[in-house]
């Protein structure tokens, strides 16, 4: 035999194997003298017949399989000249790195001309990261980067059912009341959209750390804001929560897509940060219930919650750098951010949805629409700029997949009329409408608590089985659902009738919808765009929310408008009518152009 051939027959390859190191060297060698045994019967039609045995990679779990593999390969050994000192090279080998390694050589197994077992796995299931050491750390560390969604919803459900208390509490008029919301979704889209690629480019621990000591802090000067002479103050807490929880929404996933590969075990764990969502818009509206009495002590209370998330994220968080895309290459550095297409792009959002927020209180006055058209000129040349520049904030590749653009339109105006046009207005029908406390419309949401978890939970079952256009199809459908059994409501309908399970189904939908888009689209791009791919999504949120609910503010306003200001049965049941139409386009264009493929195991794209 030739060396090079010599060199090309023996490979050792290190890889993780279900043989303990300790017991690897007597297998090898029981397996050598065995086939020295055989080397006197050894012709090509019994090597021929062993080629023949299954394959071990559909057999790993087995010991018989493992004992039929060593021998096969040893065969194959003795085939190409190898001798026993070989074999000894790699023992030694072994126990200088310390490292479980097994000796892969040129076998039926890995043979080009014969075909795979049916139904044997590319890629063997991702296991426990090796980042995080044991299964009880991974609990902890999944926790730890769901509380950044957990505290969007929580901050937002807290506030919602107290719109009312708020707008007594402040001082500030019916008009003023979107921003109660606004004041902090407009700097959480400045915050996600930059934040993003800081995460890839810079240790995502620091900045989440970063991110709940900042929550921790303005939650307690939270406390001194609720009071009518202190309602800047407390739209600029408000604001600083929004800041925050941008950072770790984006820097969760960037974490979670870095060390997560595409597959079975990446879609459970990103299902069950969605879940997070639904369950923390109730207990958000549980605790501002049971506070609307006192609501100082809402930020009281996020404060205590804050700083045991800091603590949290201080001992399990692990410290990741920058990552290559290719092996080999260069990992992306903080000198490539595009601060260009961040500042048009942050600057776009934020007069966008400022002039949006801004328009309702100001009955729409010429400056709120010219804001308007000028982030939407911003925004639109981000999109010229982020061609040209050496590393976008998002991969330009993600917009030429196939069905991606119309996914994103669909989840927009598909969220947006669940988020600003069903949602917000089916708060004011209970407070407002039918008379009920904070603490009652906080104990309707329930459902949306329970059958978050559960869609979530749907969503890790069947997103490697089915393709994901169909969850997704689900999701509109879902969310049509909401404004469908509101519709026939009057302020004397009871809850179980219609209200119980229009919530419970329409839950459905943007816990399908953000499970199955965010697992999609993280794992479409490389492993350095996780962050700024998971913000993308999150930006859709909070641009859709703004423009759905300027929208049906403006319908609202325009068909039954009372004389305090406030907006009157009619003109809800027109804004629900709205949003029952944005859903029923929304499913449109799902069914005819969104394809999503099957999850399944996988690398990162490169």
């Amino acid at each position: 035999m030739a060396p090079d051939d010599h060199k090309k027959g023996f490979q050792v390859e290190e890889e993780e194997v279900g043989t303990p190191e300790s017991s690897l060297t007597p297998v090898i060698t029981n397996e050598t003298r065995r086939s020295q045994q055989l080397e006197t019967s050894e012709t090509p039609e019994t090597v021929a017949q062993l080629q023949k045995l299954p394959t071990a990679r559909s057999r790993r779990d087995s010991h018989m399989g493992e004992a039929l593999e060593h021998l096969s390969r040893t065969l194959s050994v003795n085939q190409n000249g190898k001798t026993e000192d070989d074999l000894e090279k790699v023992n030694s080998r072994m126990e200088r790195t310390g490292t479980r390694r097994s000796a892969r050589y040129p076998s039926p197994t890995r043979m080009s001309d014969l075909d795979e077992e049916a139904g044997s796995p590319a890629f063997k299931a991702q296991g426990v990261p090796p980042e995080l050491g044991s299964f009880t750390a991974e609990v902890i560390f999944i926790l730890v980067c769901s509380a950044g969604l957990l505290l969007y919803s929580f901050f937002l459900g807290d506030i919602t059912v107290n719109q009312e208390e708020c707008k007594r509490a402040l001082g500030i008029s019916n008009s003023e009341l979107p921003w109660l919301i606004g004041s902090f979704t407009l700097p959480l889209s400045l915050s996600v959209v930059v934040s993003g690629s800081l995460n890839d480019l810079s240790p995502p621990r620091t900045l989440m750390i970063g991110a709940f000591t900042w929550l921790t802090v303005w939650n307690v000067v939270g406390v001194f804001s609720v009071t009518p002479s202190r309602a800047i103050l407390f739209y600029i807490v408000r604001a600083m929560q929004g800041l925050a929880v941008g950072v770790l929404v984006s820097g969760s996933m960037s974490i979670l897509g870095r060390i997560y590969t595409p597959g079975l075990r990446k879609n459970r764990v990103f299902s069950a940060m969605s879940a997070t969502a639904p369950f923390g818009f109730w207990l958000g509206g549980i605790q501002g219930g049971a506070l609307k009495s006192y609501l100082n002590w809402i930020f009281g209370s996020n404060a205590i919650i804050c700083a045991l998330c800091l603590a949290a994220a201080w001992f399990t968080m692990p410290s990741l750098r920058p990552v290559a895309d290719i092996v080999g290459g260069d990992a992306p550095t903080i000198r490539e951010f595009d601060f260009i297409g961040a500042s048009f792009i942050a600057t776009g959002c934020i007069l966008v949805l400022f002039g949006l927020t801004q328009g309702s209180v100001v009955m729409w006055a010429p400056y709120t629409y010219a804001l308007v058209v000028v982030g939407v000129l911003l925004v639109i040349a981000f999109f010229f700029i982020e061609r040209w520049v050496k590393r976008p904030l998002i991969p330009n590749g993600l917009w030429k997949i196939k069905g991606f653009t119309p996914l994103m339109i669909a989840y927009f105006i598909g969220y947006g009329g669940f988020q600003g046009g069903w949602q917000f207005y089916a708060v004011q029908f209970w407070l407002r409408i039918q008379q009920n406390s904070p603490l009652t419309v906080a104990l309707y949401l329930l459902p949306n608590a329970i059958v978050g978890v559960l869609a979530t939970w749907v969503v890790s079952r069947t997103l490697h089985i089915v393709p994901g256009h169909y969850i997704y199809l689900t999701a509109m459908i879902a969310f049509a659902t909401g404004p469908a059994f509101f519709l026939p409501q009057t302020p004397n309908t009871p809850y179980w009738p219609l209200s119980f399970p229009g919530v419970a189904l329409v839950t459905f939908g943007p816990d399908l919808s953000f499970a199955a888009a965010s697992i999609y689209i993280t794992s479409n791009v490389p492993r350095s765009y996780q962050g700024s791919a998971g913000s993308l999504l999150v930006t859709m949120q909070n641009l859709s929310s703004a423009v759905m609910t300027a929208v049906a503010d403006a319908i609202g306003t325009k068909v039954d408008q009372g004389p305090d200001g406030n907006i009157g049965l009619k003109g809800i049941h027109a804004i629900w009518w709205f949003a029952l139409a944005c859903e029923v386009v929304a499913a449109l264009i799902t069914l005819t152009w969104v394809r999503i493929p099957k999850e399944e195991e996988k690398e990162h794209v490169t």
